[in-house]
């Protein structure tokens, strides 16, 4: 069987995040690492190595995919027009495991591709995105593996922390191609930290959570992040900012 990765289980995932961003211009570069952190995430023993395949939906754009392996991106890029496979635009609302006798027959084209593309199981698990988009991340093994509830719930547990990575990696892309240079952000940095350390009082959240906030006020607006970050200061009183700023509430 096809055992879980040595990424530990969902408790020690809890308030994680995948780096998708570094060394990264766009989505679908994010998107790649995304497809080789899950292979090496949940990937078994040698012989019962995993691949991985991701796709992404956005609204008004063109499905975006990548996998870990030339044969998990071939899959992929084959199902980008596809409407009858797990990666199809809201196809998935839960975890699946396709390939196998008991699988549902919905699946049947989907497992005709599985095989002409050298594998015999499939595990997708839908990511929770922002409204605007859908994701699935799929582990991809030979004919003869199985998966384990073991490996099914560590899929599960890694999904849930690379939807949160993936949504943060979403929203600096779409600062830097709204307009924001290096050295714009540089400049406004001391407002966005001050207005993330709102957002994270407010919501007691991370401060990965609370820029992810303010990128994606500022992509739906159209504005800088700056201007976001300094609009959110201007609307909260000199008092009450200094008071949700106190070192208590990051506690």
């Amino acid at each position: 069987m096809v055992a879980g990765g040595p990424a530990g289980d969902g408790h020690d995932r809890q308030g994680l995040l995948l780096d998708l961003v570094t060394d990264t211009d766009d989505d679908a570069q994010s998107l790649l690492k995304l497809a080789r952190a899950a292979a090496k995430a949940l990937s078994g023993p040698v012989e019962r190595a995993a691949d991985c395949a991701v796709m992404l939906h956005r609204k008004g754009s063109a499905p975006a995919s990548a996998g870990s392996s030339p044969a998990a991106t071939a899959l992929a890029e084959d199902e980008e027009a596809r409407v009858d496979g797990p990666m199809a635009q809201g196809a998935l609302s839960r975890t699946a495991v396709i390939g196998s006798t008991a699988s549902s027959p919905r699946w049947q084209g989907y497992r005709r591709r599985l095989q002409e593309h050298g594998y015999g199981l499939a595990l997708a698990v839908p990511l929770r995105l922002e409204p605007e988009a859908t994701g699935v991340v799929v582990l991809l093994v030979p004919a003869g593996a199985e998966f384990d509830s073991h490996l099914v719930q560590e899929a599960q547990s890694f999904a849930e922390v690379a939807s949160k990575s993936l949504k943060l990696a979403l929203d600096v892309h779409a600062v830097n191609r709204a307009g924001d240079n290096l050295k714009e952000v540089l400049e406004g940095r001391t407002s966005i930290d001050v207005a993330c350390g709102v957002i994270m009082a407010q919501n007691r959240c991370s401060y990965a959570e609370a820029f992810s906030k303010l990128a994606s006020a500022s992509r739906q607006r159209s504005v800088k992040v700056r201007s976001v970050a300094e609009g959110i200061l201007k609307a909260v009183p000199t008092a009450a900012l200094a008071a949700q700023l106190e070192p208590h509430t990051f506690a």
